[in-house]
């Protein structure tokens, strides 16, 4: 492990996201750890193409200018990715509590955000608001890209819309319509309506295949 361990931010299914200091720089490390169901040859490839998939996702972003963080070393033998510091909030933290013009800002602008992501043919794949950054200046950064994908398949595209919408709905109720108004009008803005319409028909596909599901399980 590079520099000195001085806090776990996250731990998630597959990997330990810690927050570091080395010679002065403070940084993020995303450790994938090994699985003890798996055969360690296995265990160390799937750790490895995971960990490089994610920094060629990465890498994309920062070419079509996307705000995300900057990998600063990718260390393959410990699967794992050393990355910028954002200092921020999740914006899962203080969404609730924007004043109403700050909060419309903030989503027109994610809009574009994911509208220029998408047209550059990338899908976040877990785009909720703990994945949104926001930076001392309110500026937007997107983070963990472990489930992303280089696509350029609607659906794929159209999950992102949906798993925003319903991370609003689960945990920002209150303000959800107005945020996704102004997400749609962003997204339009930067990828171009018909592009939006195709990926909102995608959603409606999604959802009702959701609730399809959803009444099949109270049936039974």
């Amino acid at each position: 492990m590079l520099g000195e361990k001085i806090e776990v931010i996250r731990i998630g299914a597959e990997a330990v996201v810690s927050r570091l200091e080395w010679n002065g720089l403070k940084m993020v490390s995303k450790h994938r750890v090994p699985k003890p169901y798996r055969f360690p040859e296995l265990d160390k490839w799937v750790r490895d193409r995971r960990t490089l998939h994610e920094a060629r996702v990465i890498m994309s972003l920062r070419r079509l200018g996307i705000p995300c963080p900057a990998i600063l070393m990718l260390d393959r033998s410990e699967a794992t990715l050393y990355l910028q510091l954002i200092e921020g909030v999740e914006l899962k933290r203080i969404l609730d509590s924007l004043p109403a013009e700050e909060l419309e800002r903030l989503a027109y602008e994610l809009g574009r955000i994911i509208g220029r992501m998408h047209a550059g043919g990338v899908a976040h794949g877990d785009l909720t608001t703990s994945n949104i950054m926001l930076d001392k200046s309110r500026n937007i950064y997107l983070i963990d890209f472990g489930l992303s994908a280089i696509t350029d398949d609607p659906e794929e595209l159209a999950v992102d819309i949906h798993l925003l919408d319903r991370s609003l709905e689960s945990v920002h109720h209150k303000v959800r319509a107005s945020f996704m108004r102004s997400f749609l009008r962003g997204y339009a803005a930067a990828a171009g309506m018909s592009f939006l319409q195709k990926l909102v028909e995608k959603v409606k596909e999604i959802r009702s295949r959701g609730r399809y599901v959803e009444e099949r399980r109270k049936r039974h």
